[in-house]
C-alpha cells in the first residue's frame, strides 16, 4: 500500500483530536489501515491532549495486530504441507503479546529438554519409560500444573505464559509436553478428544496417553473411553487419533474465542476470529 503525502497524514492526525467520537473512530481506522509506515508519524505526535493518548495507543495496537496477522497468514501459507504446532502456538500467543520474542521461548523449551537429558539420561530408554520420566520431570520436578482455580484465564492458552507461570489448561500443557518431547525424539502427538486434550505415545501397544492437566497421569484407551462416555458422548475410536496441526491450532483459538466472548472483549474476539478465518481459508495438511 502506497503511503499518502505527509501533509495528508498530518491532517488526519489533527482530526484525531476531534471531540466527536464517530469522526475520531473513522480517522483511527484510516490511520490503522495505513499500517507500519505510519508509526513514525504517530510517535512524533504529542500526547498532551486527554483524548489523543488513548486514540494513538489504539491505532498502534491495531497496527501491531496487523503485523501479527500477516505473520500468521505467512505461517499458514508456508506450512501448507508441513504443519508446525509449536510456531503456530507462539503466533497465537502474539495475539495478546505482540512483542514477545519467539526465539526466547524456544530457548526455554530447549533448556527444559536439555535439563531432562542431563538429569535422567533417558536417551536409550524405551519410549514408554521416557514418556513417564518426562511426566515426572515436567509435572513434579518443574511444577507445571493445571490451573483449576482460574481455568478461564486467557493466559492459560498462551504458551509463553504457560512457560512463565507453569500453569495452563489441557491443550496448552499438552503442547508444552509435545514440544519438549519432540526435542527428546519421543513419538508424542496431540489428541483432541471430546471434552479433554491428551498426548498420545505413538507406536505403543496397547495405546498409552498422557493426561497433562492431571499431573501427567498415564491413561489407557479404556480410561479415555470411560471419560468420553461419562460426559454423555458415544465413544468412537477415532476420537483418540492424532489431531492435525490446523485442528489443534483451531481448538486453541476457539477456547480463546469462547473466553473473550464470555467477557464481552469484542476487540480480542474479533482478532481471534481473524486467525480462525485464515486457518479455514487455507488449511494446513495434517
Amino acid at each position: 500500500m502506497s503511503l499518502p503525502p505527509d501533509s495528508t497524514i498530518h491532517a488526519l492526525l489533527r482530526l484525531l483530536s476531534d471531540p466527536n467520537e464517530k469522526v475520531a473512530a473513522t480517522i483511527q481506522d484510516e490511520l490503522a489501515r495505513l499500517g507500519t509506515p505510519v508509526l513514525p508519524f504517530l510517535e512524533q505526535t504529542g500526547t498532551d491532549e486527554a483524548l489523543l493518548q488513548p486514540r494513538l495507543a489504539s491505532i498502534k495496537e491495531e497496527i501491531r495486530f496487523g503485523q501479527v496477522k500477516d505473520e500468521f497468514q505467512a505461517f499458514v501459507s508456508r506450512n501448507a504441507r508441513q504443519g508446525d504446532w509449536e510456531h503456530g502456538a507462539f503466533l497465537i500467543a502474539k495475539l495478546a503479546y505482540p512483542d514477545l520474542s519467539i526465539p526466547h521461548y524456544v530457548e526455554c523449551l530447549d533448556q527444559l529438554a536439555e535439563e531432562f537429558r542431563t538429569k535422567w539420561h533417558a536417551a536409550e530408554a524405551p519410549s514408554a519409560k521416557a514418556a513417564r520420566l518426562l511426566s515426572n520431570f515436567l509435572f513434579k520436578d518443574k511444577g507445571f500444573s493445571g490451573n483449576r482455580e482460574e481455568y478461564y484465564e486467557p493466559d492459560n492458552s498462551f504458551v509463553n505464559r504457560v512457560i512463565e507461570t507453569r500453569q495452563g489448561i489441557p491443550i496448552s500443557l499438552s503442547a508444552l509436553y509435545v514440544f519438549v518431547g519432540k526435542r527428546l525424539e519421543l513419538p508424542v502427538v496431540g489428541v483432541g478428544m471430546p471434552g479433554h486434550f491428551l498426548v498420545k505415545l505413538e507406536g505403543e501397544t496397547p495405546a498409552q496417553f498422557v493426561d497433562c492437566f492431571n499431573g501427567g497421569t498415564i491413561l489407557s484407551e479404556k480410561d479415555c473411553e470411560q471419560f468420553i462416555t461419562a460426559s454423555g458422548v458415544a465413544y468412537d475410536p477415532s476420537f483418540l487419533e492424532k489431531s492435525s496441526t490446523p485442528t489443534m491450532l483451531a481448538r486453541m483459538l476457539r477456547n480463546l474465542l469462547s473466553i473473550y466472548e464470555q467477557e464481552s472483549h469484542e476487540q480480542m474476539a474479533r482478532r481471534v476470529r481473524a486467525f480462525l478465518e485464515l486457518l479455514d481459508n487455507e488449511p494446513l495438511d495434517p
